[in-house]
């Protein structure tokens, strides 16, 4: 870890605060007595709850009450409020049409692996098969997904709406007085949702001048929950103990792409079942060449310069098996 934060800034994913370790890890960070901004959009109509979480950051805290601003762009503006509603009526529908197709390929791995095979050979082909078949739909849904938020941005045009661009400017001024932002967890479309329409990426980072196009943070993160999946390249619901479907976990959208190579499992232990190994083997061949980063209870990971996970963190392997990452040439 670095030794100075603010001016080295680094993202930092944490694990569940049901027992807020929040204060210990800004003290550990060197963070102690810095200004934060705070987005708890994803909390929705609860995004003012945030004694708690301001107490944790000795005090000095603002919150950007995203939420709450964007209530007050649809308001202002109900052409825009309508032409998203609509956008997130397409979206609903993509992501269960989606789903279903998802299904059926779990489904069918269900039934290859219960197979009693005469040629074990054989049956890896198979499962190979409908896993590429998963990564062809998730790759898919994503770019359609894309494609849609796109649309949406080119035809609306936010960027010249006085109430965005107002909330915008406001936004702005809070996050330039502060040294460093903290993104907990929630509704995680919801976050983004918001993260873009406040054009958060650009205030949170610059384009890199390295070939690998990396952002330059411009502030320290810390985030956790769905404010750990918003900063990644692309966001992963799970939910291994589904009751009334079949279990599969299943793309969602880009993220903010603050990252690489990484996917944030915010609470494995209560959401996957980390002890089926083909489930496991599914999940990281779903996500490869990303590394699934398990972010349990009590875990704590500072990202590299350029946004990767360092050696020692908690992925799930190729095999199946929660491992510490190995870096290549450290093995």
């Amino acid at each position: 870890m670095p030794g100075d934060l603010l001016a080295d800034p680094r993202i930092t994913l944490l694990g569940p605060q049901r027992q807020p370790r929040l204060g210990t890890v800004v003290q550990q960070l060197g963070l102690t007595g810095s200004r934060f901004a705070t987005i708890t959009a994803g909390w929705r109509d609860r995004e003012s709850d945030d004694g708690l979480l301001h107490e944790q950051l000795g005090g000095n805290a603002v919150n950007l009450h995203l939420w709450r601003r964007m209530q007050q762009v649809w308001e202002a503006d109900p052409e825009l409020e309508q032409a998203d509603r609509r956008r997130r009526q397409a979206l609903t529908e993509m992501q269960t049409l989606y789903l279903i197709g998802l299904e059926q390929a779990a489904v069918a791995i269900n039934r290859i692996l219960e197979h009693t095979p005469l040629d074990p050979g054989i049956v890896a082909l198979a499962l190979q098969d409908v896993l590429q078949v998963m990564r062809d739909m998730d790759e898919r849904h994503l770019q359609r997904v894309g494609e849609l938020h796109h649309d949406f941005y080119l035809r609306q045009n936010p960027e010249h709406r006085d109430a965005v661009v107002e909330a915008r400017f406001l936004v702005g001024r809070e996050i330039a007085g502060c040294d460093a932002i903290v993104i907990p967890g929630g509704h995680v479309g919801v976050l983004l949702g918001a993260l873009h329409l406040f054009n958060l990426g650009p205030a949170l980072s610059s384009p890199s001048e390295d070939e690998d196009g990396t952002p330059d943070l411009f502030r320290p993160v810390i985030a956790w929950g769905a404010g750990a999946m918003a900063l990644t390249e692309r966001v992963l619901l799970f939910y291994d103990n589904a009751v009334a479907r079949p279990g599969v976990s299943e793309m969602l959208m880009d993220g903010l792409a603050l990252t690489r190579d990484v996917v944030a499992l915010p609470s494995p232990k209560d959401r996957l079942d980390i002890k089926n190994l083909e489930r496991m083997r599914v999940l990281a061949a779903r996500t490869a060449p990303a590394h699934a980063l398990l972010l349990d209870e009590g875990v704590r990971v500072t990202l590299t310069a350029d946004g990767r996970l360092p050696a020692g963190s908690r992925v799930v392997g190729a095999d199946g098996q929660a491992t510490d990452l190995v870096l290549e040439g450290e093995a």
